[in-house]
């Protein structure tokens, strides 16, 4: 029999005893972030009522020479977490879903919770191998059922010292309260990635959307040695912002082009921070103010005879394909010019 072929069934039960003996690894490098909501989750529990199938879970055994075994979930986790997240009466089924709305485990009959840990998971069962072919199923997988977006997929390709560093970044407290990630931003890794164009800007200047950042996650896949620097760098970036704009989610400055554009400017002076009190006054007033400049000419409230014409440009650059390169570079050299008096020139790159 094919390796790959190997097919079992595992009730609800068995996960449950497997979980509660700590058995249960959900904390594979290849897996996404848990992205599903209750609404969704509820709608797997009654999927599990009307007993209809549900999709595979890949799974492999770990078993070491004390006879300790380990189930690793490969694919599947979220189905897996869902059911047990709901036996644990971490929440309700939707009031709008179909069967059983409104009700959490403990208020199905008993008829029901039987049901639910008398249900059957198709498990196919791989086999001891290297992470990068269980990588590549894992991708292959996904890329035939569940929509992976490309930082998923990043995030089950790479594991290397750079990723790692921006995933570390992203754990930062700053991005709680920038106002730049939704929630569904986060749960999709969405921040990683932008901090991860962020960074690869600092490193080798403004790119062109996210099309270079696969290039530049395969070369620093094996090594990275300006891992202390650049997190140095975005520490130091990060703190001056935060006394810059104590209130950034009030201003432009939290809509991820500008904050793009903004990062890298101070990126550029990183030297020169943190700023004197006088010289970050100053710097926050402007900032506030091509804020405001910038809103006002979007909104209509200003005409463009009355407005100068480098916030005319910032503006443009800003309305339409806002993170293509030239756009960015505009806004670049818009901000560069208000900054030039108050800061200084800056470099163009972060010497690593």
């Amino acid at each position: 029999m094919h390796r790959y072929l190997s097919t079992t069934t595992r009730n609800v039960n068995w996960f449950k005893k497997a979980y509660e003996a700590d058995e249960l690894d959900f904390k594979a490098p290849f897996q996404r972030n848990p992205v599903w909501t209750d609404r969704q989750k509820g709608a797997l529990i009654e999927t599990i009522l009307l007993e209809y199938p549900i999709p595979e879970v890949y799974m492999q055994e770990w078993i070491d020479e004390k006879g300790a075994a380990k189930h690793v979930v490969v694919d599947g986790q979220q189905r897996i977490r869902a059911v047990l997240s709901y036996l644990l009466g971490e929440y309700s089924i939707d009031e709008e879903g179909d069967i059983a709305r409104g009700l959490s485990f403990e208020e199905l009959s008993s008829a029901d919770r039987k049901k639910i840990f008398e249900y059957r998971f198709v498990v196919r069962q791989l086999p001891e191998m290297p992470d990068q072919e269980l990588r590549a199923i894992f991708q292959r997988i996904n890329r035939n059922t569940v929509t992976l977006n490309p930082q998923e997929l990043r995030h089950a390709t790479y594991w290397g010292p750079f990723i790692k560093l921006m995933e570390q970044i992203t754990d930062r407290e700053f991005w709680n309260h920038s106002g730049l990630f939704s929630a569904n931003d986060r749960r999709r890794m969405l921040d990683t990635e932008f901090i991860s164009e962020l960074a690869v800007a600092v490193l080798n200047g403004p790119q062109n959307k996210k099309r270079s950042l696969e290039e530049y996650y395969q070369q620093y896949e094996i090594s990275f040695d300006g891992r202390e620097e650049l997190l140095s760098l975005f520490d130091k970036v990060l703190g001056e912002i935060e006394h810059l704009l104590p209130m950034i989610v009030n201003t432009r400055w939290c809509k991820k082009s500008d904050f793009y554009t903004l990062f890298l400017s101070l990126a550029k002076r990183h030297s020169k921070l943190p700023m004197s009190s006088d010289v970050r006054e100053k710097v926050s007033a402007l900032l506030n103010d091509l804020s405001l400049d910038i809103n006002h000419v979007i909104s209509g409230s200003f005409g463009d005879d009355s407005i100068s014409d480098d916030i005319l440009e910032y503006v443009h650059s800003v309305k339409g394909a806002a993170s293509d390169l030239g756009s960015r570079k505009t806004r670049q050299r818009v901000l560069d010019e208000r900054l030039t008096p108050l800061m200084g020139k800056g470099s163009d790159l972060l010497s690593l």
